[in-house]
């Protein structure tokens, strides 16, 4: 079944969109419904990324002819919270006024379509030290630098959280009929440059394997349907190679190490790069609200 742009179901609805849980360090995030369907609901935001849109697999899953499959996106960085339109059809709207990127502070406003939600930020106290392995000890990226397709030439992204996909608006275009229209996003959570794919259709391939969410290095290179990118992160080092491991028929096989980065502005620093793990999550903290009966 395909959704209103044309593009077939996401591998992530049956399981639903999980990034990884925040730490405790991180600020909290709720929303308050003021108007719409739903008026009255409070939704905790767990994640470091949460998508509102109609598709399943939201966070907030809001049905409606003039929501998008993945409207708009609410990222917290674990420092930070930030709202990033998603190239939706009908715009996001901050205390009234239309919003691509913005910071978000305790009472703010966001309006899409026939909601208006009420934004309240608030900061944990940590009283222990229990919390320390979720931030990162290795140093951050100075910039994102993204190569696309072996062109040679760098799109330096200039907001803190980077859209790539298909359509024009987002900070990569990508032209592939295979891509998303908001595809995946790029940021630096805890300290670390992580992507977060949007609940794409084709999603994103790194060495050869489908993943949601993960860290980057520097050299590192994401397949977006038949198109790569390839990461240039200064301050970041590159992926250490993996060891040899019995692969299930038996042989021996090993991961090939990430191609040097071209000469450029952007040449990376030696370093290792903390693995963000998600957090393990029984319960679905999704919430649906359904507007009307149409078929996304």
């Amino acid at each position: 079944m395909s959704d209103s742009t044309g593009h077939g179901s996401s591998m992530w609805e049956s399981d639903g969109f999980k990034p990884p849980r925040l730490p405790k360090s991180a600020p909290r995030v709720r929303l308050a419904i003021l108007s719409g369907p739903g008026k009255g609901q409070t939704v905790e935001l767990t994640r470091c990324v949460s998508v509102i849109g109609s598709r399943r697999g939201c966070k907030l899953q809001l049905k409606s002819a003039d929501i998008s499959a993945v409207h708009c996106a609410i990222v917290n960085s674990g420092d930070e919270v930030y709202l990033r339109d998603l190239v939706s059809s009908t715009g996001t709207y901050l205390n009234d006024l239309k919003a691509q990127f913005e910071k978000l502070e305790d009472g703010d406003t966001v309006r899409v379509a026939d909601w208006e939600l009420r934004v309240h930020v608030s900061a944990y106290t940590l009283d222990t030290l229990s919390d320390l392995p979720h931030v990162s000890l290795e140093p951050g990226a100075d910039a994102f630098g993204v190569e696309v397709n072996g062109s040679g030439e760098m799109i330096r992204l200039e907001r803190p959280v980077g859209l790539v996909g298909r359509k024009q608006g987002c900070d990569v275009v990508v032209n592939d009929s295979k891509i998303s229209r908001a595809h995946m996003l790029l940021f630096s959570y805890s300290g670390q440059p992580v992507f977060c794919d949007l609940l794409s259709n084709n999603g994103v391939m790194m060495n050869d394997e489908r993943i949601a969410f993960g860290n980057l290095h520097s050299g590192d290179r994401l397949m977006l349907g038949s198109v790569p990118l390839r990461m240039i992160l200064p301050g970041v080092g590159r992926r250490k190679p993996q060891s040899s491991a019995p692969s299930s028929n038996g042989t021996s096989k090993s991961a090939t190490p990430s191609t040097p980065p071209a000469k450029s502005s952007f040449a990376s620093n030696s370093g290792t790069g903390t693995v963000i793990q998600p957090l393990d999550d029984d319960a679905s903290d999704r919430i649906d609200i359904r507007a009307a009966e149409v078929d996304r």
